[in-house]
């Protein structure tokens, strides 16, 4: 059996205890096949068996997985990690990548800047929207959602002060602003869906989009965006002090 097979054996006695024919079953492998993974997984401390004969996991085994979720997901995307820089994410985040496994990488730019747009006007809720970049049409849609009573908020980044002046929707006080010397990626997270996106080696964004609509994803990337915008400077579009939030 290869290690994907014995990680299947796991993930599977994590949700209940099974006896050795019933693992044998969902396996589709022999008893004695059954019997000799179950005791070497066994005797590695990754799985105990009770008095009842019923084989279920360890405390160590969760701890293993839960590790090995990460690894599994940079080692899944290892040619986009190869050229995309993670650094700027803070490093208790970096080591919750394993919540992204069940996302979708989309690498076509022009698509998902228009998905994006989709996105926004899909919400019915929040629009919590972390950025490096600016669309003015985005701004009138956010006006709009804001309107109807969607929680919006834009963390955008400091360089981009001189350009949203320009726009005077982004002016208003129409929805809650704040910003940071540089952000650690983009993100965009509504209530339906989340996209995230980080930036290439050379600091450039190619707009590849990690997309998922999952809980864990979902989690991870809403606690990245408080995270980030608990230590946002308040909008400051007309100049003026800059000063730490409360």
């Amino acid at each position: 059996m290869s290690s994907a097979d014995r990680r299947r054996i796991i993930d599977e006695l994590q949700m209940q205890s099974l006896k050795l024919n019933e693992v044998a079953k969902k396996m589709d492998i022999t008893p004695t096949e059954a019997f000799r993974q179950l005791q070497r997984l066994t005797d590695a401390g990754l799985l105990e068996k009770t008095s009842e004969g019923r084989y279920r996991s360890t405390a160590y085994s969760r701890l293993i997985l839960e590790s090995s979720a990460t690894l599994g997901f940079l080692s899944k995307h290892r040619e986009y990690f190869r050229d995309h820089d993670a650094s700027l994410i803070p490093p208790q985040f970096r080591v919750r990548f394993g919540e992204l496994s069940k996302t979708v990488l989309l690498t076509e730019a022009v698509v998902n800047l228009n998905t994006s747009t989709e996105v926004f006007k899909n919400a019915e809720k929040r629009i919590d929207a972390m950025n490096e970049g600016h669309l003015k049409s985005n701004s009138q849609i956010l006006k709009q959602q804001s309107m109807k009573g969607v929680k919006v908020r834009s963390l955008l980044q400091e360089n981009m002060v001189d350009t949203l002046k320009e726009d005077p929707i982004v002016a208003e006080r129409s929805w809650e602003k704040r910003t940071t010397p540089r952000v650690c990626a983009i993100v965009i997270l509504t209530e339906k869906i989340v996209g995230i996106a980080l930036p290439k080696l050379d600091g450039k964004m190619d707009y590849q989009v990690f997309e998922g609509t999952d809980p864990e994803s979902m989690r991870w990337a809403g606690d990245l965006f408080e995270d980030q915008w608990n230590k946002a400077r308040p909008w400051q579009p007309y100049g003026g002090p800059k000063t730490n939030p409360p």
